[in-house]
């Protein structure tokens, strides 16, 4: 059985395997194509330590390394309490760490075109932005060569190769938002329905590179330090508040690299830049503050970051 996959160039990459059908297919197909495309793999587990038997699943993933023998790294965590963004937020940081360690060139994640689905639609119901709506984009340190993938066709392939996986007892919680989009929803919308959707998702990718583009100018002389941005009043007053919400928030993003703003934070600060008199501040979130000053309106971080 053949799979349309987004090959990257050869290199050196971290692959995130949790021991699920679609890491386990990602580990199968990178494993064997290696040697031709001329790949070095890490294999990486963060394991949540959220359920009694993640431990197995540690395990498992760790004698799938073995037998193709790869490098494995891995990690137990304790994110009891944690939501699901803190516990991906957890995940994404190990992963790059472990990126750095290896002098990887990038992480390579099972994401396929069903999970996009899911993450924009739940993105749409709370409220989220253009960044939100049309998330995992191209480029960066994350790669995810089965976004043209569905669920089904990994699922085919596992069974056609034998592949054996663990599997989430959690993922049939239907009390569960995604869980309830993917075993309910999803399923009862068309095809057509879905594809349109797809459709819109690709259109609003390309517009938001359009719209980073743009910014890019702005943001470019605009760094006044390590952790802060500074704009001059005029051009913040001459700016629509839409504009002014974009620029800030990709000030905050250049500052914090995927920190997650909520929308109506970023235009209530956009306003707030635009009215409020001079040597006053407010948070876009708890480590990231608009400061108006005379001359000026900065974006400043007052916590850690990689950049």
């Amino acid at each position: 059985m053949k799979l349309y996959v987004h090959w990257p160039p050869s290199g050196k990459y971290v692959l995130a395997v949790s021991g699920g059908a679609d890491s386990m297919v990602l580990l199968d197909l990178k494993a064997g194509a290696a040697g031709e495309r001329g790949y070095q793999l890490i294999v990486a587990h963060f394991d949540h330590g959220l359920r009694p038997e993640s431990y197995d699943d540690l395990l498992f993933v760790k004698a799938a390394a073995a037998h193709y023998d790869l490098e494995f790294a891995h990690v137990t965590a304790r994110l009891k309490g944690a939501c699901e963004a803190q516990a991906r937020r957890a995940r994404h940081a190990w992963l790059e760490s472990v990126r750095q360690k290896h002098q990887a060139d990038a992480v390579v994640t099972a994401h396929h075109q069903d999970d996009l689905l899911e993450t924009s639609l739940l993105n749409l119901a709370r409220g989220s932005g253009r960044r939100g709506l049309a998330p995992m984009p191209e480029g960066g340190r994350i790669l995810r060569p089965l976004l043209g993938l569905t669920r089904a066709q990994l699922r085919a392939y596992a069974a056609a190769h034998s592949l054996t996986w663990r599997e989430d007892p959690t993922n049939s919680d239907l009390t569960n938002s995604r869980n309830l989009l993917r075993h309910v929803i999803l399923p009862n919308a068309t095809d057509a329905w879905q594809e349109h959707y797809l459709e819109l998702l690709a259109r609003l990718g390309t517009l938001n590179k359009q719209i980073d583009q743009a910014i890019g100018p702005l943001l470019a002389g605009a760094r006044s330090g390590p952790s802060s941005y500074s704009f001059p009043r005029a051009l913040v007053r001459d700016l629509t508040l839409p504009e002014v919400a974009e620029l800030l928030h990709a000030a905050a993003l250049k500052l914090h690299p995927g920190a997650e703003l909520e929308r109506r934070s970023v235009e209530e600060a956009a306003l707030f830049s635009k009215t409020a008199g001079p040597h006053r501040r407010r948070p876009l979130r708890k480590d990231i503050y608009v400061m108006v000053d005379p001359r000026r309106i900065s974006v400043y971080y007052i916590g850690t970051s990689d950049r």
